[in-house]
C-alpha cells in the first residue's frame, strides 16, 4: 500500500429514512464481496510486491475505489481495463475513479485539471 492510499471508504454514505435505507442496502449490497476481496488483497498480497504500479492510486486501490463507486460490474470493467493498461510500455501517471475520495482530495489540492504532465516524473 502506498503512502496516502489509506483512505475512508469511497462508498455512498446512507441516507437518512427506513425505506431510503432499504434502498441503499439493495444497491451496495452486490458490490461489498468484490469490495472485501480487494480489502483483503491490499493487507495480504499487495505488500509481497511492493510499490510496481505506474499509476498513481495503485492497481489495486484503483480497483477498490472502482467497486466502492461504481458498483460490482462496471468496477469489474474498469480494475480489468487498468490492469491491462499497467504494463512495462505504459506512461503511467495520476489516474483516479471518477467520484473517489482520491479524486476529490486532489482536485483540492491541484484543481480540475490536475498536476502538470499528469503526475508523471519524466517525459517520454
Amino acid at each position: 500500500m502506498r503512502p496516502g492510499e489509506d483512505t475512508e471508504s469511497s462508498l455512498p454514505a446512507p441516507p437518512a429514512g427506513r425505506s431510503a435505507r432499504i434502498g441503499h442496502v439493495l444497491r451496495v449490497a452486490p458490490r461489498m464481496p468484490f469490495v472485501w476481496f480487494m480489502r483483503a488483497y491490499r493487507v495480504v498480497i499487495s505488500p509481497l510486491y511492493g510499490d510496481v504500479c505506474r499509476y498513481y492510486p495503485s492497481c489495486s486501490k484503483y480497483a477498490l475505489d472502482a467497486f466502492e463507486v461504481k458498483g460490482a460490474v462496471r468496477g469489474t470493467f474498469m480494475a480489468a481495463w487498468r490492469v491491462l493498461r499497467c504494463n512495462p510500455f505504459a506512461r503511467g501517471g495520476v489516474d483516479h475513479v471518477t467520484g473517489s475520495v482520491l479524486e476529490r482530495r486532489s482536485a483540492e489540492i491541484w484543481g480540475r485539471d490536475g498536476p502538470a504532465n499528469n503526475g508523471r516524473m519524466y517525459k517520454r
